[in-house]
């Protein structure tokens, strides 16, 4: 094969991928409700995942009725989808639709959304949530609360872990991050569950970075 060959099978793959690529990128411009609305779950969740990285709001109140399909990996990928649109796009609409009392499963994935999202405007929306009598919803408020890396919300954390609730623990380890949490992550290594004692494993670096930053930040002010 010639130089120009060579050079031209090279171009070809090139342009190939670039294809891909940009079918990838307009394909969440074709979605089209009815298609979110299809009877087989495969399709809505193939809808959902041609969403991902391309903010269409004029979907987000179908994508907000979505969180509440019957499907778990639907609603767990509304939540990818929603959280690729960033905090501009999805925030304000998913506390909205969080004051309107989902049911748990809406409600988890709602909630989860804004534990990946960690913004301080969330707190008036997760509280509520804090004290449901659905495990998992607790769970992803108490996530999303750890994840706003307060150190005014460590007691309220504190109480939480020691009250030995499994998916409260796991969820709350797994977003820990305000500077003086170490001792919270600490206890949790001594944990019987596994889970739990990784996660608190890999909270402490995060916790340590936080700390370190706060320290800086009170030195800049002296």
């Amino acid at each position: 094969m010639s130089g120009l060959e060579r050079w031209r099978e090279s171009a070809k793959k090139a342009w190939g991928q670039w294809r891909i690529r940009l079918a990838r990128l307009v394909s969440g411009l074709k979605i089209a409700p009815d298609q979110l609305a299809d009877a087989d779950p495969v399709a809505r969740w193939r809808a959902l995942r041609a969403l991902m990285q391309t903010p269409r709001p004029d979907l987000l109140p179908v994508l907000l009725a979505l969180a509440e399909d019957p499907d778990e990996l639907v609603r767990a990928e509304v939540a990818d989808v929603l959280v690729s649109w960033g905090p501009d796009v999805a925030l304000e609409p998913v506390r909205g639709a969080l004051a309107d009392h989902p049911a748990p499963a809406s409600a988890e994935i709602l909630l989860t959304i804004l534990a990946r999202l960690p913004d301080p405007a969330h707190r008036d929306a997760l509280r509520p949530w804090l004290e449901h009598e659905d495990a998992m919803v607790r769970a992803a408020a108490f996530m999303a609360l750890a994840a706003l890396c307060e150190n005014s919300d460590l007691p309220q954390l504190e109480e939480a872990l020691a009250e030995g609730e499994i998916h409260a623990q796991r969820a709350i380890l797994t977003t820990l991050c305000a500077p003086e949490a170490g001792p919270l992550a600490e206890r949790a290594l001594a944990s019987s569950d596994p889970i739990v004692r990784q996660r608190a494993a890999q909270a402490g670096p995060r916790i340590q970075r936080n700390l370190e930053a706060a320290h800086k930040a009170e030195k800049a002010q002296v």
